[in-house]
């Protein structure tokens, strides 16, 4: 056995203890088309709809417009958009929709939005809402979101999350799609088809994401507000402190809301950038925390679905190290002449070649999960499959970049796409 076919041995080694390691999260992939059940809630809670628009004049009449096609009672919800200017023209778009604005300057991040409106209804009506439903400027609502998130309640859940279907696929002509949009797409059925679903069928912590995210008014009078201000992330920092005060999370599919993708792809990599840097963060935050909490520490389930990214990580740069290690070397061989390049070039190629199989393989069971929801021509779908696994690759120097520099982390605002919320195909 010579030198390289003894490196690749290793390296397969290495990659199935990682595919071991990571079999529980994948096992959560055969849930990816199961329905799930309806529950109903006996009764009509009182929600509070929490919208940070710093910025957002371009984008939030869309999200107006669904708020007022809602089918639950009006009387039963409020709506709360939160501002960082005084002048901002959101003021009196949100104030015509009948919504209450919340003028908070100085936002660091979007945590300091949701911070000071808590407070503010805290110590104003402590007792009004039973739920407040966090909601990004840019999306908009199903117009039963309301109505099924009353629903989930019954769950009995502290944290529910609601599904995220990707605008682009819906609305204008679905074929001039920018290629970023519809690949960074993916990822919302990857973290609800694929993961989320398994997720609130066994109990375990759901993957929190930032939007249709809500909260139960215990919850918010516990912590005083919104705590999660120390990362650009706050619905990272949420889910690690989801296992440390041991609440249950749920998902609900019939609860759903329609999220932007953005413009271009150099807009995509910013939004791409700065989540990773949150994620990262985050659970460097946490994680001392979690290791010193013993009643938390014993939660080996939950914890497990807040650290299994990082196995994937490992394989990956596990992957790419072996890639590029011998990729470097059959070029030195090759220019000294050696044989032994040939061997060096086949190991480079496994490695990089491992990676696009896997996240084709991912893509793959994501199209099949979310068929119906991925409103693309066959042709782009196809086109999709074979893409996406490079556009995925991209977020290999992203990562590392998060990893061991420090850039990426302030809460720049990000280019939005302008249309009416009526030009949705449903």
């Amino acid at each position: 056995m010579d030198l390289f076919d003894f490196l690749l041995q290793i390296y397969i080694i290495c990659s199935a203890v990682c595919v071991i390691l990571y079999l529980p999260r994948l096992s959560c992939w055969a849930w990816a088309r199961r329905k799930q059940p309806r529950i109903f809630s006996e009764k009509q809670h009182t929600l509070a709809l929490l919208i940070p628009a710093r910025n957002e004049s371009t984008a939030i009449g869309a999200l107006l417009d669904s708020i007022g096609r809602q089918t639950y009672p009006r009387e039963a919800f409020d709506a709360h958009v939160i501002v960082a200017d005084a002048n901002d023209p959101t003021i009196a778009m949100a104030t015509a929709a009948g919504a209450r604005v919340h003028v908070v300057p100085n936002q660091t991040c979007k945590g300091d939005a949701l911070d000071a409106c808590m407070k503010t209804i805290l110590t104003e009506t402590p007792r009004r809402y039973d739920a407040y439903i966090i909601v990004d400027a840019d999306c908009v609502l199903d117009e039963k979101f309301c109505e099924e998130m009353n629903n989930a309640m019954a769950s009995g859940a502290e944290i529910i999350c609601a599904k995220k279907k990707v605008k682009n696929y819906f609305f204008g002509d679905r074929r001039s799609q920018p290629i970023s949009a519809c690949c960074n797409g993916i990822i919302w059925t990857l973290i609800d088809n694929m993961g989320n679903r398994a997720k609130a069928a066994h109990g375990d912590t759901c993957f929190t994401v930032g939007t249709g995210l809500m909260l139960r008014a215990d919850v918010v009078r516990m912590n005083g507000g919104w705590p999660y201000r120390a990362t650009v992330t706050e619905d990272m920092e949420l889910m690690h402190d989801i296992v440390l005060k041991n609440w249950k999370t749920f998902y609900y599919e019939h609860a759903f809301l329609y999220m932007e993708e953005a413009s271009s792809h150099k807009v995509t990599n910013k939004r791409r950038r700065r989540w990773m840097t949150g994620v990262i963060d985050s659970k460097r935050l946490y994680a001392p925390k979690i290791s010193a909490d013993a009643n938390a520490s014993r939660r080996y389930r939950q914890i497990y679905h807040t650290r299994n990214l990082w196995i994937a990580y490992l394989l990956v740069g596990l992957s790419v190290l072996f890639g590029i290690g011998n990729a470097i070397t059959a070029l030195l061989l090759r220019t000294f002449h050696s044989p032994f390049w040939i061997d060096a070039a086949r190991n480079a190629a496994i490695g990089f070649g491992a990676i696009y199989l896997m996240f084709f393989v991912m893509t793959a069971v994501a199209l099949i999960a979310d068929w119906e929801n991925i409103r693309l021509p066959l042709w782009r779908k196809l086109f999709l499959l074979f893409v996406h696994p490079i556009f995925y690759m991209e977020y290999i120097p992203i990562v590392g970049i998060a990893l061991f520099t420090r850039y990426g982390r302030q809460w720049d605002a990000i280019e939005r796409v302008n249309f009416a919320e009526s030009e949705i195909k449903k």
